[in-house]
């Protein structure tokens, strides 16, 4: 029985939309999912973990999909990985390519959710049955092995001596056995094990010290550790850097066993020797894996409070835009309507900014909005409340759970701070510099009322408060 939604499925797309979309559909079918941005990260990952389905975007930073593809079929331990192929496919030329470079299918963007799960599904269900036929052929052809073996073995052994020749034979890992009664511990025996994973054969160790595969390698930490345990003679396992006959470098777990004669003595040391040089390749493939990973995380977050901030910001003021303002009126009043709690609103305006933009320009009309939103911003302290962008010189803030007094108080510091700016504004009839008019409405929310009746609240009172002069706050009477 093939469990296909356990699959491992490796997505390789440097779009983060289509990379979250292809995940979210993926990990909801329960396939295990890992991501890659770009193609040098896509080899990383296969190196780390060998997938059952990998799908494959053709254009990608770092290495295109088709250079991916062509690498990954190169090699024998990953010629075998299904690879659908992500892209738009317009020519029927980019089709047949994709199939030349070793693809088993497509899928075209934009992505159809029914498309990609009935593809994927197909192709996950071929690759577990290709892995489950492997496995079972390479089991047959061991018992065949043994099973010849057997038949042409000439003196026949005892079942036990028989089966732990097989074992010293067969095993992949490499055993030695050295002379313990003698000071340099010389090698007595080494399996053919040993001989393929060293390069060495037994004619060629016999007699030396194990300490030969080091080389001049001799500063390694686990070494001091082995060394204790000869001495004491107990038990160990270290991992230690050794040198193959043509001095590269591998990484060996040596499991040491001490074995004793008949009188107690220990006579003689057993190791195996197992190559953990793909173990720690892999860990170490896995840490630069994860810290990519990270990477990736902490650039997506990033990229995403950019978008928030490029979206709920006014770009020249920095504070909040219309588009955040009517949000944020939405939510408040939905809350403060259950709550029945007051919301208070100021809408104001630079006055005269027409001329104050026909006398300074329009460079000195931008630099005096900055200015008069970063003191408005500044005068409004509470997490809750919300300086906005309202129009072209208009500016609302959103106070929630004020009461009227409380956002009279606010109007008058940020009228007085604006004051206090002292910019310059010789075609103003209030004052030589910047000033605002203000109109304040308070009111509590309710289902017998709309949001637009507390906005035109505020306009009417800005209104009376340019009819009475400007820069002054006027409360609405509402």
């Amino acid at each position: 029985m093939i469990n296909d939604d356990k699959a491992d499925i490796l997505i390789a797309e440097d779009q983060p939309d289509n990379l979250r979309l292809l995940s979210n559909l993926l990990q909801q079918q329960g396939y295990q999912v890992r991501q890659a941005i770009d193609g040098e990260m896509a080899l990383l990952a296969v190196e780390t973990f060998t997938p059952d389905l990998l799908l494959l975007d053709v254009k990608m930073p770092c290495f295109n999909g088709y250079e991916v593809c062509y690498r990954l079929k190169a090699q024998t331990n990953t010629a075998q990985i299904p690879i659908i192929f992500l892209s738009a496919f317009d020519e029927v030329g980019e089709k047949v390519k994709a199939f030349e470079a070793g693809a088993v299918d497509y899928i075209t963007k934009p992505y159809q959710a029914q498309e990609v799960l009935l593809r994927v599904k197909t192709q996950v269900r071929l690759s577990l049955l290709q892995k489950q036929l492997t496995r079972q052929n390479s089991a047959l052809q061991q018992q065949l092995r043994l099973s010849q073996a057997a038949r042409n073995l000439q003196a026949p052994l005892p079942i036990d001596a028989y089966l732990l020749y097989q074992a010293i034979a067969a095993t992949q890992n490499g055993i030695v056995i050295c002379e313990a009664t003698q000071s340099d511990y010389p090698i007595l025996y080494v399996n053919p094990g040993y001989e393929r994973m060293t390069g060495y054969t037994l004619e060629e160790v016999k007699g030396k010290n194990c300490r030969f595969l080091q080389g001049i390698d001799r500063e390694q930490p686990q070494l001091k550790e082995f060394r204790r345990c000869l001495r004491e003679t107990k038990q160990c396992c270290v991992t230690l850097r050794n040198y193959h006959k043509d001095g590269s470098l591998f990484w060996n777990e040596v499991s040491l066993s001490p074995v004793q004669d008949s009188t107690g003595q220990v006579a003689y040391y057993i190791g195996v020797l197992t190559d953990v040089t793909e173990r720690i390749r892999a860990t170490n493939n896995t840490q630069r894996y994860e810290a990519a990973v990270r990477k990736m995380n902490r650039e997506l977050h990033e990229l995403n409070e950019k978008l928030h901030r490029l979206a709920n910001l006014d770009g020249l003021t920095e504070v909040a835009n219309r588009r955040c303002f009517d949000d944020s009126l939405k939510q408040e009043w939905r809350r403060l309507s259950r709550e029945e709690q007051p919301l208070s609103l100021i809408l104001g305006d630079i006055d005269y900014f027409k001329r104050y933009n026909d006398t300074y320009g329009h460079l000195g009309g931008d630099d005096c909005l900055k200015a008069v939103a970063k003191t408005i911003a500044q005068a409004v302290c509470r997490p809750a409340d919300l300086v906005a962008r309202y129009g072209g010189e208009e500016f609302a803030i959103l106070l929630p759970n004020t009461p009227a007094s409380g956002a009279l108080q606010v109007a008058q510091i940020v009228l007085q701070r604006v004051r206090s700016l002292q910019i310059l504004h010789a075609a103003s009839d209030v004052r030589p510099y910047v000033t605002l008019s203000l109109g304040i409405v308070t009111l509590i929310p309710s289902a017998l009322i709309q949001p637009k009746q507390l906005i035109d609240a505020a306009d009417e009172a800005l209104y009376q408060a340019k009819q009475q002069g400007r820069d002054r706050a006027v409360v609405s009477p509402s």
